[in-house]
């Protein structure tokens, strides 16, 4: 049993962190904002390595993570149509921030229903929630 929450919460953190870079890369190509293109830049890296670490604990579980093509198709056509007619930083920052805070939430719910999940799991997704509460005050000046 704790193998098998172990591996959700895993598996919740994999699919938010990719979630996170696909949407950061889909804004990419519209920030004309050099600060907030740095910004953004340093979060992909970081939602990188939360991602590889998901990926880490996952295998030692003897599993290959693989990506959801038609989240990511879903997630780039709502952003395309969100950046249509508003591109300024203010409205992406937004974007992003509620973004960031729908990843804490999918997060906390993978953690209350997986009681039983190991430390690695809950250690990763307790590192990766704080490092999205950190991204929303960051973003914050950006609104």
């Amino acid at each position: 049993m704790r193998n098998y929450e172990e591996v959700k919460v895993l598996k919740e953190a994999r699919r938010n962190a990719s979630m996170a870079i696909s949407a950061i890369d889909a804004l990419m190509g519209k920030v004309y904002n050099q600060e907030f293109a740095y910004e953004l830049t340093s979060e992909r890296n970081r939602f990188r390595d939360f991602e590889r670490r998901a990926e880490a604990g996952l295998w030692q579980h003897g599993l290959v993570s693989k990506d959801s093509g038609l989240q990511k198709a879903m997630l780039w056509g709502v952003l395309q149509a969100n950046t249509m007619l508003n591109i300024s930083t203010n409205h992406m920052a937004d974007m992003v921030i509620q973004g960031n805070t729908r990843g804490i939430t999918d997060l906390l719910k993978a953690r209350h229903n997986n009681k039983q999940a190991g430390s690695y799991a809950n250690e990763l997704a307790e590192e990766l929630m704080d490092f999205q509460e950190e991204n929303i005050e960051r973003l914050k000046r950006f609104l």
